[in-house]
């Protein structure tokens, strides 16, 4: 039991801390994404933060079951240059013994990454762009920058002077050239953004509108106290957009007709189970091939390549199932039998060690 712990410590504080430094890669590496788009539309730092954390549930599915591999490799290693493994198996603890942490922290994972798959990817993505679309198509063109010509659409500039508020400005310079007819300038003392169902609207306090024809001509020129004009684009339509298949839960999937569809619901059921296949190879190459221990380098190279060639054709089957529907079973094959096949061959081995003990037993006698 003593030894049994000690081996789930490692291999468990070794897997947090590895998914904790690929999710803060991974977060960096797409947070720069939402940057751009965030400092450019003058959004707060809550947003950002709010926007860029969304996605995190579905970088978890990616990076656990890797990270989990990375773990086992990590601890492994470490047992066999520090000479801990042959001090495991002459304590007396078999194969088995040895594979129930490692069990025991990959059936955590699956259940961790299946709950995250079923219930929370679905909602926190579809907050994730639902909040990008909004910031993009609705709030995000009309964070005006001071003193620059802010060019919201084809047609339409606007200049203002200063900030006030959040949605408040003073000195505000409107140019418009949306009706192919005419031109028209606004000047206003103070204005205010409003955001409506249709779209954000201007609302200017005091201030002087002109119109003029294309050859110079002025149309006519009126002063204002309260004065609107609506800046929303007239290409977008704001209450529509596409969902992403990650938006969707795996029921909403396997429903739809599209095939596409149904090979993204099989595949992120399927997927979690990496978190099970991953680990118990690299124990397999540890335990079962003993002469590895003196040549870590081709064991880490070769469990790392098996790894990742099972993960390549587990996504390589999405397109096969489009072609090819009747092959869905074949999203769980890929993951369930190399645990199947290493399993035969974890008893094999223990079968072999316990006939070389009781062969070496019967020598001594």
């Amino acid at each position: 039991m003593i030894l049994q712990n000690y081996i789930f410590r490692h291999v468990a504080v070794n897997t947090v801390n590895i998914t904790i430094i690929l999710f803060s890669m991974i977060w960096l590496v797409q947070s720069l994404r939402q940057l751009d788009l965030v400092i450019k539309n003058g959004a707060s730092l809550f947003d950002f933060l709010y926007i860029s954390i969304l996605p995190g549930p579905l970088w978890l599915m990616m990076i656990i079951p890797m990270s989990s591999l990375i773990a086992v490799i990590f601890s492994f290693s470490r047992f066999t240059t520090d000479k801990e493994i042959f001090i495991f198996q002459f304590s007396g603890a078999n194969i088995y013994l040895l594979l129930k942490p490692i069990l025991l922290i990959c059936f955590f994972n699956l259940i961790f990454l299946s709950i995250i798959n079923i219930y929370i990817i679905p909602k926190a993505y579809s907050i994730f762009k639902s909040k990008q679309f909004e910031l993009r198509n609705n709030i995000s063109h009309i964070f005006l920058r001071e003193g620059v010509f802010n060019d919201l659409e084809e047609g339409l500039t606007i200049l203002i002077d200063k900030r006030i508020s959040k949605f408040g400005i003073e000195g505000v310079f409107i140019y418009d050239t949306r009706e192919k007819n005419k031109e028209i300038d606004i000047f206003a003392k103070q204005g205010k953004i409003i955001l409506t169902a249709s779209g954000p609207i201007f609302k200017l306090i005091e201030g002087n509108r002109r119109e003029v024809a294309l050859d110079g001509k002025q149309l006519n020129e009126l002063s204002f106290k309260n004065y609107t004009i609506n800046i929303a684009r007239k290409n977008l339509n704001p209450k529509f957009r596409w969902l992403d298949a990650n938006e969707k839960t795996i029921v909403n999937l396997l429903n739809e007709s599209d095939l596409n569809s149904k090979a993204e619901a099989h595949f992120r059921l399927a997927y979690p189970f990496l978190s099970l296949t991953l680990p118990i190879i690299v124990f397999v190459f540890f335990f079962c091939f003993p002469k590895s221990y003196n040549n870590q380098l081709y064991l880490i190279t070769t469990s790392l390549l098996l790894s990742l060639f099972i993960q390549l054709l587990l996504i390589s089957m999405r397109r096969v199932l489009i072609n090819n529907p009747s092959l869905w079973f074949c999203f769980y094959l890929i993951p369930i039998m190399p645990v199947i096949f290493s399993l035969l061959l974890i008893t094999f081995k223990n079968n072999i060690l316990i006939f070389q003990n009781l062969i070496k037993q019967n020598v001594h006698k």
